[in-house]
């Protein structure tokens, strides 16, 4: 059921070394293609990274702008990230098996809105599929340009790891107090 997919679902950071039937990740990107997007024109593209030379180029990448901006964040921010344990290191990039690079068309209208809501729904299938993924967003990411030969019109939105969870994280629970408010904020709550 589909509550039960959302409650186990958890954003994981280390990945197995178990290889993924390619299967079961061209199901996860169908299932991307499926959710609805701005006008019906799906203004995006993924680019999957399997290859180990260029996932370690991207993760050297990552890794230095996330330093870069580790130092310069604010210390209220440097303190949260520490506190949900978000550190530059970012070995997910080089352990899991395949990187889903999510590229919005620039050119056409909804492209940002239609990509995330292209991404909820892959990590939705691979949850479904019994695998693990994370919504990563690096600091910089205008390097995957060059690196992946992109068009001019094509913009990084996220990367997607996807493999074999290498740690149990239990099940959350949902939290709406403090969430739902009716007909205004701060009026009546759910």
């Amino acid at each position: 059921m589909l509550y039960d997919l959302m409650k186990r679902r958890r954003s994981v950071r280390k990945y197995s070394s178990k290889a993924v039937p390619r299967e079961k990740l061209l199901r996860i990107l169908q299932a991307g293609t499926l959710a609805p997007s701005g006008a019906d024109q799906r203004p995006y593209v993924y680019v999957v990274v399997d290859n180990p030379e260029l996932k370690r180029r991207i993760r050297e990448e990552c890794e230095a702008a996330d330093r870069a901006y580790h130092q310069r964040a604010p210390r209220w921010m440097r303190k949260w990230l520490a506190s949900k344990e978000i550190t530059p290191e970012k070995p997910f990039l080089t352990e899991a098996p395949y990187l889903v690079v999510v590229v919005g068309e620039t050119d056409k209208p909804y492209w940002l809105a239609s990509a995330w809501v292209s991404i909820a729904y892959m990590i939705l299938a691979a949850e479904e599929e019994g695998l693990a993924t994370l919504t990563y967003t690096p600091a910089k990411m205008s390097f995957l340009r060059e690196l992946l030969n992109l068009a001019e019109n094509h913009q990084p939105v996220a990367i997607i790891p996807v493999g074999y969870a290498g740690e149990k994280l239990p099940a959350k629970e949902a939290r709406i107090e403090g969430k739902i408010f009716y007909n205004r904020f701060g009026g009546a709550e759910a």
